[in-house]
């Protein structure tokens, strides 16, 4: 490898940590035999990688001092002579197998820093690239071809020595460097592997777990090793996994694989592939076992909640017995027919199931009546199973009323929905689901022979209304002209009190006939719904009624957006807010400014318009129940005829809406209309 890698990489340290100063170095039997630095002169980098190996070479693992004047467990160490103030520093060091210091990195300067644990993941994967790189760089050094002595310490620790040829040695030498690649590439795969990989001893002991066994099981490595796997096999699995290790090691297998569940840490099970082989010497004993381990937790999971959706679906399907279902294949072929559809039509499943596609359940002229409509739709000719699938297989599921037919030969209409089966995105079948609508249909008949003689019943009515109302008014008006014209003519006749009552009641004939033919109106409206401005009829209101609200010295106030529309009959809103503004002007009070607002909002798919004054007010604990009467007064007001509100309250509920009061005698009233907003 190129030795600018490593430049990039000290370089890519030190800007990760927006640092100064970084350095790499590697030694060998504690002796420097490469370096690279990043920002430290060449006369300073040999006190910062000796500080460096001082601090990391005694903690094995990552160091992280942010303020180095601040922490005390490194005041002792020998600082270098650098022409800065060392603050912050955080490194990471490298062992050989023997333990001995393989090399290190580091990352200095000269103010403290925060580190995040981003950071420090970033950096340890880096310093992962940085190890592979010195064992690499470790396991190419040239070998000394003229090295004839061979220097090696036995377990007492005195220095063995091999004499030999040149040639021997280097031979040796070779050897030596190809098994520790071999060794050091076992080591790579066995610590990075994506599946737990452990060796076991042969009485079960974990003597080296990877980190995903770790991972998997949920104790640490040192915590592993204080173990056997019998202490966290799941007692069920563990005499079949010791019965394999037996023949195992009487080679009567030479590996084998089972499903097996472990306890992690926590208590919780986890299910795991296991395969195992053995490691034995010259003389067949077991050196060790190597464990491959594949946590497939989540996957049984799976498997078990689709058992118990199935189980589930199985025990909706068996006790559906008001409901017809039935499956088939993509062919048409019915694979399923539950306990509702042997109800419902008469067949055991059995007589059907594999042998029948729904076509024995419907009427041919149907089928054909159908196939003429979805041809006619879509411009081409269907036929066969497509008919029933057509809307399912595009994705427009439609509920259509089908006729079935029994096993007796009679039939009855259902509602029927068609609905694709899938795996993995791909249709493998349908699923019909019908409901007998016989009762239904009986009740549709007899709501619509209802809803006809009501309508018919109607009509008669409002042809008597219109007649009794105009031959009314007719005769009403006739006879008020005449009393008119009498008066006109012999005015000394009305110095008379009886013909002063009889001119009176003629009056309050005519009113009440006006009064009854709006009621009518109202009751048996054919208007047609439109969309309708509110602030355009309020607007228009106010300005009609200019001349009274200036006069009786009423302040209006109206708090709307700059449009508000509604669903309703023009001729009904326009006449229900004339009526709450006049209503206002009325009953305003004379012991104070008198004032109107009307306002707007939203209340439940509503809109609310509110008239709120503070006028005389209602004592609605006394009139509330008949303050929407037709000819109900409250006041001592001679305008007041008691027709207003009862046309108003009429108006808002043929519209779908209502109308709500709240008021105090003496404070004012609110009334607050709502209509469908949606």
């Amino acid at each position: 490898m190129e030795i600018s890698e490593y430049d990039f990489l000290a370089k890519f340290a030190a800007n990760l940590f927006e640092s100064k100063y970084s350095l790499i170095a590697s030694f060998d039997r504690n002796e420097i035999y490469f370096n690279v630095s990043y920002g430290i002169p060449k006369n300073q980098t040999l006190g910062l990688v000796s500080l460096s190996s001082q601090v990391l070479e005694l903690t094995k693992d990552i160091v992280i001092i942010e303020d180095f004047t601040k922490d005390q467990s490194v005041i002792n160490f020998q600082k270098a002579k650098v022409d800065f103030k060392l603050t912050f520093f955080i490194g990471i060091p490298f062992f050989h197998e023997d333990g001995s210091l393989l090399g290190i990195i580091s990352v200095l300067d000269n103010c403290s820093k925060e580190v995040s644990s981003k950071q420090i993941e970033l950096f340890r994967e880096l310093s992962e690239r940085v190890k592979m790189l010195l064992c690499e760089k470790n396991a190419s050094v040239s070998l000394q071809t003229n090295e004839l002595i061979l220097f090696k310490n036995t377990p007492s620790e005195k220095s063995l020595s091999v004499f030999g040829t040149e040639q021997a040695i280097n031979e040796i030498k070779k050897m030596e460097k190809s098994l520790r690649i071999s060794e050091d590439a076992f080591r790579e795969n066995f610590d990075n592997a994506a599946i737990g990989m452990a060796l076991l001893d042969e009485t079960g002991r974990w003597l080296k777990v990877n980190k995903r066994v770790c991972d998997i099981l949920g104790y640490s490595e040192s915590e592993f090793m204080n173990l056997t796997f019998q202490d966290i096999t799941h007692p069920e699995d563990l005499n079949a996994d010791l019965t394999y290790l037996k023949e195992l090691i009487s080679d009567k297998r030479k590996f084998y694989q089972m499903e097996k569940r472990y306890f992690r840490k926590n208590g919780n099970i986890v299910y795991v592939i296991l395969a195992v082989s053995v490691v034995k010497n010259e003389d067949g004993k077991v050196i060790n076992f190597i464990s491959q381990i594949v946590d497939i937790t989540e996957q049984k999971l799976v498997e078990d909640k689709l058992k118990q959706a199935l189980a589930k679906n199985q025990a909706i399907l068996d006790a559906s017995t008001l409901v017809s279902i039935i499956s088939t294949d993509t062919d048409g072929m019915i694979s399923g027919f539950n306990r509702g559809a042997e109800k419902m039509l008469g067949y055991d499943s059995e007589e059907l199931v594999g042998k029948h596609t729904p076509k024995i359940l419907h009427i041919d002229s149907e089928i054909e009546e159908k196939a003429k409509l979805l041809s006619k739709e879509y411009n081409r000719t269907f036929v066969g199973f497509e008919i029933f699938t057509h809307y399912a297989n595009i994705e427009k599921p439609i509920t259509l009323e089908w006729t079935y037919k029994r096993k007796d030969g009679s039939t009855f209409p259902v509602l029927l929905s068609v609905t694709v089966v899938k795996q993995n995105d791909q249709i493998v079948g349908y699923l019909g689901i019908a409901v007998d609508i016989t009762e239904q249909k009986k009740a549709e008949a007899e709501i619509q022979s209802l809803l006809d003689i009501t309508k018919e019943q109607n009509h008669r009515l409002k042809n008597f209304t219109n007649i009794v109302s105009h031959n009314l008014s007719s005769h009403s008006f006739g006879i008020s002209g005449m009393m008119e014209i009498l008066q006109n003519s012999f005015p000394e006749y009305f110095q008379n009190e009886m013909m002063q009552l009889l001119f009176g009641a003629t009056e309050n004939l005519k009113r009440t006939i006006e009064d009854l033919t709006a009621v009518i109106k109202v009751n048996l409206t054919q208007e047609n719904y439109e969309f309708v401005d509110l602030v355009r009829i309020i607007q228009k209101n106010v300005e009609s009624l200019s001349f009274q609200i200036i006069e009786s010295k009423l302040k209006i106030e109206i708090n709307f957006p700059n449009q508000l529309l509604v669903r309703g009959i023009p001729a009904y809103l326009d006449s229900i807010v004339l009526n709450l503004i006049t209503n206002a002007i009325k009953y305003k009070s004379n012991d104070r400014n008198s004032y109107l607002k009307i306002s707007s909002f939203i209340k439940e798919k509503m809109i609310a318009i509110q008239f709120e004054d503070n006028g005389q007010g209602i004592d609605l604990k006394k009139h509330g129940d008949k303050l929407f009467g037709m000819y109900k007064t409250f006041h001592e007001n001679k305008e007041a005829r008691g027709v207003g509100l009862f046309i108003s309250k009429n108006q808002i509920e043929t519209m779908g809406g209502k109308i709500e009061v709240e008021s105090t005698v003496g404070v004012g009233t609110k009334f607050t209309v709502f209509l469908p907003y949606e």
